[in-house]
């Protein structure tokens, strides 16, 4: 089978880990795989994984942009000339220009749904596919309440993460060489990674470590993305007095390395459909601190694995950094219990075979 991965983009974040790593999981079982978005700081990974990357211009906001249909031209070429089966879109607008490329070469056709929409377009014009994929328990109940997606053509499955990826040791010494480069002193790190967006809570991080700082002097913040809040985030830090606590590092697509760094991970989304960098930072071993929202439900469960807080309480996520931080034990403990975790519900392999299952029973219809 040859399966088309289609992406308005391509660049480090949820949707574009998610490609990279469906890709190179169904690459390892057999399935061919080409990947078609209008580009990314993904590409590199995927050449490294020698996965055919293909560009194609869809920048638009609008499904029904003349450049949606212009796109979907060039896709059903692609389709032909490569022999697709089975086209598997990720993102609003190239949902549309797939769907339209799918009806133009009868290509089968799926998509996932990473997070929320808005009804607007979705409740005129379906582009769902033959099945959508929803990566958790809240995306699923999204889909069917919101959406009015019927339950029998909704395919629950998981996000999932490569755990070897994680199960490296940084050395001591190397520990401190990266903590160098990123302007870390050698002390306790609390951190987190993530598109530097306002849905994803960094502001909140921010705002908590003004408290954390007070009670234990010298513990240190580091936030690891890219994004437009950039500069809005640096404002704060410096408002609150604490911009030589804080500090930055651009997306970089190995993970790994930043969390080694950090002693407590923070991932305060106010909204979110699973969160890959949250599942990264459990399989690394790291104690975490999570919005109580969507499907960070499905992932951590309050006081086991990780502790949960309500979305935008910086006062909650500083009580619960000190607790971990002061707490050695705890820390390893529920590090522990979350890499458990992720290596049972959460690993790539189960994710790719669930995927391959639902791309037979299509191709079989």
């Amino acid at each position: 089978m040859k399966v088309l991965q289609i992406s308005t983009h391509l660049n480090i974040g949820g949707i574009g880990n998610y490609i990279l790593s469906l890709s190179s999981e169904l690459k390892k079982k057999g399935v061919e795989v080409i990947v078609v978005s209008s580009g990314g700081n993904l590409e590199d990974e995927l050449k490294k994984n020698d996965i055919s990357h293909i560009r194609l211009d869809m920048k638009t906001k609008f499904e029904l942009s003349p450049k949606v249909f212009i796109s979907a031209l060039r896709l059903a070429k692609i389709i032909k000339n490569e022999k697709v089966d089975m086209i598997h879109a990720h993102s609003r607008v190239s949902q549309a220009v797939a769907f339209f490329a799918s009806v133009m070469t009868g290509a089968s056709f799926v998509t996932t749904c990473h997070g929320y929409f808005k009804k607007k377009f979705r409740g005129i014009f379906d582009t769902w596919g033959e099945k959508v994929v929803a990566i958790s328990d809240a995306v699923n109940a999204h889909l069917k309440d919101d959406l009015g997606v019927k339950e029998g053509r909704i395919s629950l499955i998981y996000s999932g993460v490569d755990m070897d990826r994680f199960l490296r040791r940084y050395s001591d010494a190397e520990i401190r060489e990266i903590k160098k480069v990123v302007g870390l002193k050698d002390a306790p790190v609390v951190g987190t990674i993530g598109r530097l967006s306002s849905v994803k809570g960094q502001k909140f991080l921010i705002e908590a470590m003004r408290d954390i700082i007070s009670k234990m002097p010298g513990v240190q913040c580091l936030i690891v993305g890219s994004g437009d809040e950039e500069s809005a985030l640096k404002s704060l830090a410096l408002t609150l007095g604490i911009e030589g606590y804080v500090h930055f590092a651009p997306s970089d697509p190995d993970t790994a390395k930043f969390l080694s760094l950090m002693d407590v991970f923070v991932f305060p989304s106010i909204n979110e459909g699973l969160g890959i960098a949250l599942l990264e930072a459990l399989a690394a071993g790291l104690p975490c601190v999570a919005s109580r929202v969507g499907g960070i439900n499905n992932i951590i469960t309050d006081g086991s694995n990780g502790m949960l807080v309500e979305a935008g309480d910086s006062s909650a996520i500083a009580g619960a950094v000190i607790r971990l931080l002061g707490n050695p034990g705890l820390r390893r403990d529920m590090g522990e219990r979350g890499r458990r975790v992720v290596a049972e519900k959460f690993p790539i392999g189960l994710m790719a075979d669930k995927m391959i299952k639902l791309y037979d029973k299509i191709a079989e219809k």
